[in-house]
This record gives structure tokens, C-alpha cells and sequence, in this order.
């Protein structure tokens, strides 16, 4: 079969069209479930109508657009993202990749070519977890990862889970219908923008995903001893604030000089009574870690225990460590690695092997079938924010080489 060649043109013009929904003078504001949100998937739903797709929602609210292939009885070849966004994100995180395998689609309807196996273009639902703090609710509900705390979500305005998924044609009471089983796709692919600066600073057009990151969160609750802050001496102060300082300043040598884990963050503090003049009493500070290996997130664990221990011993404070959640981590077969660096070949693009800091909906679709991802550069490495970009010629590549992929995955698979 000749290679088709994705209408580049056309593909930013879609992007920038449904980067129109939910946009405002401080970034995107697509949230799940929001007007916007159901607004941008009509649009897209009108898309992939004119592709010649058969449309329908599932239960967990996923938009799954199909073609038939060639060959009776074969396992589709699944590929897409998520189109809601962060509060003032920016109009390519998921977005590309639902638009990317849109065109792809559309790309083969205009070429009269089908494949072998089936084709689905899926959108999936609340990817970001913005509203009702849960995240990857649609591709976890497709993967049957869905937990019962999920379905008991109320959002911030004290609505239901449930009545939000009506909203947008799914129906939580019916959600274990969305579940797919193991065997039914045989390959997922998603294309993303990187967020981050690595393929933007080696002028790599295209990331070869090697794994997607697991993720560790604690809590660390220090006491220690209020008192006057003018008359209490420094050497008889229980600072509850300074201990955890310095316990924020040893999580950075973990992963900064000691390179114990990829990333440690220390993103959020509380200091009580949280008074100019009144020695802190108790403090609170959310701890995260973040690896590619699972082993290196015990390590960290291991680590942050050890640094409470001296902390606590050196200032004379109590320090509790809650372990919050751990995400694992999802690695990337290296056969999938190899056949996404083929592709990218296939159009002359030189690739790059890294690792994915962030989560995505294909860390869910892993655990019902093998999975690849495609990285294209962020400019100057940034996202979630109002700044982000990618360049047309990047948004285009990373679409072409997806194309690709797909046709190289139904000669294999």
C-alpha cells in the first residue's frame, strides 16, 4: 500500500477550530462536562461523521468513532486523547492527539483506502481531573480501573458524578459496560505534545515514549511547639515551620544531587497558627515523587522516611508521614518503541527515546492492550498554561508519523 499523506493544513485549522471552544484571555477553559466541553465534542463528533465514521458514546462517556476493516474478525487499532482542558490550559494538550487521529481518518476515507483491522478514533472523558479531583475517568472506565470512590464523586458545586456524565451521553449506573476486554484492541496509540522542554531544546521532532510515570504522593505532619516569637530563645524553639523546610530542602537532593528518583516536588504548605508573631506549632506539607520505575519510588519512600528521622531527632518535633496514593508507573515495549522510531523514519524524521513525566489516557489503555505513545516538542517546554504551543510543522509531523504507525501496525499486529 502506498504511504498516504496527512493534510497538514487541514489538521491545524481543526486544531485551532476546536481550540475556540471554552478559549478566553486567560487560556482554556474546556473543562469536563463544562458547556464548552460538550460544545467541542459536537464539533468533533461532526468531524468524524464527514470521515465516514460510525459514532457512538459509552457508558463512561467516551466518544468512540469506528471503520470497519478489511478483514472480518481482527481486533481494532484504537488511537486518540482527551479534549477537556485545565482551568487557563493551553489549546494542544489532547487536543492534538484527538485532531491527529482525526485526520488520520479522514486522511484514509479521502485515499478510498481501508486496513485490515478496524480503526477508532476515541475521545476520552475527563482526562484531566479538574472537576471532581478524580482523573483518566473515561479511559480507566474503558480499562475497568474505575474504584468505587470514583462513582461516588460529587464536583465542587456539590453535583453528582453520574448527573455530569448525562450530560455528555454517558450513564454511570451502566459504566462496567464501558469496559473493554484484553484482546478486543490490539494496539492503542496516542500522540501528545511532551510538556516539557527536551525534544523543543535538542530540536527533536519526534519523542519516542519509553514509559509513562508512576507517581508517589505523602502527607508529612510536623508538631512542634508554639510560643511567643520574641521571648522563646533559639536554641529552646520546636519550630514546626523550619523543620519542614528543611525537610522540603532534603526532597530536592533527593531526586536534584542525589538522583534517587527522576522528580521530587514539594508543591504544597501549611503553617499553623500562621501568625507574624507566633512561633509555628504545626505544619503540613504535600510531598510527591515521580519515576518511570517503581523501584526508584520505594527508594524515595525510603529516603523521605530517613530524612523525618533526622529532622525530627535534630529540631525536637513529632513528624507523621501519610502515604496518599502511588500511581505506577507503565512501560512501553520495546517492540512498540522500535516500531514508532520506524515510522517516524518512514517520513524521514529523526526520533528520541525519553520518558513521559506526565500521565496520560494510554497509561489506562495498557492495562487491555499493548500501547505506544508519540511525543512531539512543547515550545520552550511548556503546557497547562495559556503560552502553549506547538508548531504546525510539529502538530503535522507528529500526525503524519502516527499515520504511519497505524499502517505499520496493521500489517504486523
Amino acid at each position: 500500500m502506498t504511504q498516504p499523506t496527512i493534510d497538514g493544513a487541514r489538521l491545524n485549522r481543526t486544531l485551532q477550530e476546536l481550540g475556540r471552544f471554552g478559549d478566553s484571555p486567560q487560556g482554556m477553559q474546556r473543562i469536563a462536562f463544562s458547556p464548552d466541553d460538550v460544545a467541542g465534542r459536537r464539533y468533533i463528533m461532526s468531524l468524524m461523521s464527514q470521515a465516514g465514521l460510525d459514532i457512538r458514546i459509552d457508558a463512561g462517556g467516551n466518544i468512540i468513532a469506528r471503520k470497519e476493516g478489511s478483514v472480518a474478525g481482527l481486533p481494532a487499532i484504537g488511537m486518540g486523547s482527551h479534549s477537556d482542558t485545565v482551568p487557563s490550559g493551553g489549546k494542544y494538550d489532547g487536543a492534538l492527539g484527538v485532531m491527529a487521529a482525526l485526520e488520520c481518518a479522514q486522511t484514509l476515507a479521502d485515499s478510498n483506502l481501508s486496513l485490515r483491522h478496524p480503526i477508532e478514533v476515541m475521545v476520552f472523558t475527563n482526562e484531566e481531573g479538574t472537576r471532581f479531583h478524580r482523573w483518566l475517568i473515561g479511559s480507566r472506565a474503558m480499562s475497568g480501573l474505575l474504584l468505587p470512590e470514583d462513582l461516588a464523586a460529587v464536583d465542587d458545586d456539590g453535583v453528582t458524578l453520574a448527573s455530569r456524565m448525562s450530560d455528555i451521553g454517558g450513564d454511570l449506573s451502566r459504566v462496567d459496560e464501558a469496559q473493554r476486554a484484553a484482546g478486543e484492541l490490539a494496539a492503542f496509540f496516542e500522540l501528545h505534545i511532551e510538556q516539557g522542554p527536551t525534544l523543543y531544546q535538542t530540536g527533536t521532532p519526534i519523542g519516542v515514549v519509553t514509559g509513562i510515570t508512576g507517581r508517589a504522593l505523602f502527607e508529612v505532619e510536623i508538631d512542634g511547639m508554639a510560643n511567643h516569637a520574641g521571648t522563646t530563645p533559639m536554641p529552646d524553639r520546636h519550630d514546626a515551620l523550619v523543620s519542614a523546610s528543611r525537610l522540603v530542602l532534603a526532597v530536592q537532593r533527593m531526586a536534584a544531587e542525589d538522583e534517587i528518583c527522576r522528580v521530587a516536588t514539594t508543591g504544597t504548605i501549611e503553617a499553623h497558627p500562621n501568625a507574624a508573631n507566633v512561633i509555628p506549632g504545626k505544619a503540613r506539607i504535600g510531598v510527591e515523587f515521580r519515576d518511570v520505575s517503581m523501584d526508584a519510588l520505594s527508594a524515595a519512600e525510603t529516603e523521605l522516611r530517613r530524612a523525618v528521622e533526622r529532622v525530627s531527632s535534630d529540631e525536637g518535633v513529632t513528624m507523621q508521614i501519610h502515604r496518599q496514593r502511588f500511581t505506577s508507573a507503565v512501560p512501553i515495549a520495546d517492540s512498540m518503541q522500535a516500531m514508532v522510531e520506524e515510522a517516524a523514519g518512514r517520513s524521514s524524521l529523526e526520533s528520541q527515546r525519553l520518558p513521559s513525566g506526565a500521565g496520560h489516557d494510554a497509561q489506562a489503555l495498557a492495562q487491555i492492550a499493548e500501547m505506544a505513545m508519540i511525543f512531539v516538542p512543547s515550545v520552550n517546554g511548556i503546557s497547562h498554561s495559556p503560552e502553549e504551543f506547538t508548531t504546525p510543522e510539529d502538530c503535522a509531523n507528529g500526525a503524519q508519523t502516527l499515520l504511519n504507525l497505524l499502517t505499520l501496525a496493521d500489517e504486523r499486529l
